[in-house]
């Protein structure tokens, strides 16, 4: 295993685990309490924002995460010399991570994070420009890596 491929897997494995959190949180979104069932321990707590946007925060994470995990499997089957390979690898460190941000920034977002300004799902918010501006970059790193991995897939044996 290289060192890029060991980054990717590293922190598709860390986002992979934020997105199961994510998880909890949005069943505690739901429910409006923290509860350790079966134990008696509740926690009266009403986690803000909607559910919508939490499931976002798990689901969004869970895929980011497999995103870096599978992008990370499939370096092998790619060919790239060991500068493009670290390109690539923080490339997409940097896009889950700013994913990440994204998904739990636009929680928060009046506009979900979709745009820097006003949008129709809400007004514009620093929280907003914290989820939109590195999720952008984000988009386009990714689409860039995957599309140097297909330009670079070895042919079929």
């Amino acid at each position: 295993m290289t060192i890029a491929q060991h980054r990717m897997l590293k922190h598709g494995l860390i986002i992979l685990l934020m997105g199961l959190i994510g998880g909890v949180l949005m069943a505690v979104n739901m429910v409006g309490k923290i509860a350790l069932e079966p134990l008696p321990v509740v926690i009266d707590y009403a986690l803000p924002g909607e559910t919508s946007r939490w499931r976002a925060v798990h689901v969004g994470n869970l895929m980011n995460g497999l995103m870096a995990i599978g992008l990370a499997l499939a370096l092998p089957h790619v060919s790239l010399s060991g500068r493009t390979e670290a390109w690539v690898s923080w490339g997409i460190v940097g896009s889950v991570w700013a994913n990440f941000v994204f998904y739990v920034f636009g929680v928060f977002a009046p506009n979900h994070g979709v745009s820097i300004s006003a949008n129709p799902l809400g007004e514009a918010s620093w929280q907003g420009v914290v989820a939109y501006v590195p999720a952008t970059i984000a988009a386009y790193v990714s689409i860039a890596v995957v599309i140097l991995l297909l330009v670079r897939l070895k042919p079929a044996a």
